[in-house]
């Protein structure tokens, strides 16, 4: 709200919203949809982008009026652990240490998807 009223274009929040939280779901733990419209109410500029898209994230921070507007969020749309088989929507991944094997297979996944 501070933000908002005192017309901060230059704070930029990045919201990675990948739908988990250590516990489970964010869904079922607490849910925070409709995520847009709640920074909104607080007077924010909200721009929901696929956070796995480097061009639509850049070009939506590009494209901020960081002089005289509002305070900006954008609300990056993840997959958590993409691109690695046994990660990817996996909450336990949230906190679970990976193994030297585990590790060697996910560069090893990531860098086929690239």
């Amino acid at each position: 709200m501070f933000a908002a009223q005192h017309r901060l274009g230059n704070l930029v929040a990045i919201v990675d919203a990948n739908g988990q939280q250590a516990l489970g779901r964010t869904r079922d733990i607490l849910d925070l949809s409709p995520l847009g419209d709640r920074w909104r109410a607080f007077g924010w500029d909200v721009h929901d982008v696929d956070g796995h898209d480097v061009e639509a994230l850049t070009g939506t921070l590009n494209g901020f009026d960081v002089v005289n507007g509002l305070p900006h969020v954008v609300v990056a749309r993840t997959t958590f652990g993409k691109g690695v088989s046994f990660m990817e929507r996996r909450v336990a991944w949230h906190y679970w240490p990976m193994s030297d094997e585990q590790y060697v297979l996910a560069l090893r996944e990531l860098e086929t998807t690239r």
